[in-house]
């Protein structure tokens, strides 16, 4: 995938657009298939739903079992380095938003940012970012992942009082 091995921070389609399998013998959904946007965050709340258990507060991601639950916009993938890659001298750190037609990535290290209209370039090979034309939509697409990593915060354990 785009000639590169060992993509690391590297949020192509081909790394970050994998299937999640699940095989449940009670469910009366066999063969069921939901293309909604989901993550590993995901898949903590999945299991302990369909084990009849509620998620602790602070925990993040969604049961995707629940049929109630409407289909996510947009996922936010976030990336961080534990050793030195490409000759930085530092780690870096990466945050994705995903929409059905939109990557938007931010790599902290160098303030470098992507931009990819999926339907029109699905092979994600010309960032639109540094476009003379950038799309409008580009500026909304910033507001958004800002909105959902304050989401993503970690909430627990609750505040007791103001400090």
């Amino acid at each position: 995938d785009h000639g590169i091995m060992l993509k690391y921070l590297l949020h192509y389609q081909g790394l970050i657009r994998v299937p999640c399998i699940v095989a449940d013998p009670r469910s009366d959904k066999s063969g069921a298939v939901r293309s909604d946007l989901a993550g590993t965050i995901d898949i903590g709340p999945t299991v302990l739903g369909r084990a009849g258990l509620q998620s602790f507060n602070g925990m993040q991601g969604r049961d995707l079992s629940d049929t109630s639950l409407t289909p996510r916009d947009s996922i936010v993938i976030e990336e961080d380095t534990a050793t030195v890659h490409f000759g930085n001298d530092t780690v870096d750190r990466v945050r994705t938003l995903v929409t059905d037609r939109w990557r938007l990535t931010y790599h902290h290290f160098d303030s470098w940012w992507e931009l990819y209209d999926l339907q029109e370039d699905p092979d994600e090979n010309k960032n639109l970012w540094d476009a003379p034309n950038r799309p409008a939509e580009a500026d909304a697409l910033v507001r958004k992942m800002i909105s959902q990593l304050v989401e993503l915060n970690d909430t627990s354990p609750l505040p007791t009082a103001r400090a």
